[in-house]
């Protein structure tokens, strides 16, 4: 288990900390079950990761993203990469705050 960076829009911060988003999708892997990550001061832990391609990740886990929908999670998405298509394989990290 390692400490990883795993960078996070502002924006999203609140809804993690209401227990709203517990998932982040990335174009790449960013850790594994057991890694942690801080945020504000907050400490989570990797629960889960799964390689999906977008297609599926958003029709999914748009609800662990905290979005009420597919669409409005795939838009998110595409605004942070804009040269992804359904095809493309992401990663999606669960996670919560970890209890220490």
């Amino acid at each position: 288990m390692s400490e990883i960076v795993m960078s996070m829009d502002e924006r999203w911060i609140p809804d993690i900390e209401r227990g709203d988003k517990t998932a982040t999708t990335r174009t790449e892997r960013k850790g594994s079950v057991g890694d942690t990550f801080v945020l504000n001061g907050r400490r989570y832990v990797l629960t889960r990761v799964l390689p999906q391609p977008l297609w599926a990740a958003t029709g999914l886990f748009y609800e662990s993203e905290g979005f009420r929908s597919a669409d409005e999670f795939k838009d998110a998405l595409l605004s942070y990469y804009p040269d992804i298509d359904d095809g493309t394989v992401v990663y999606i990290h669960f996670f919560r705050e970890a209890m220490e």
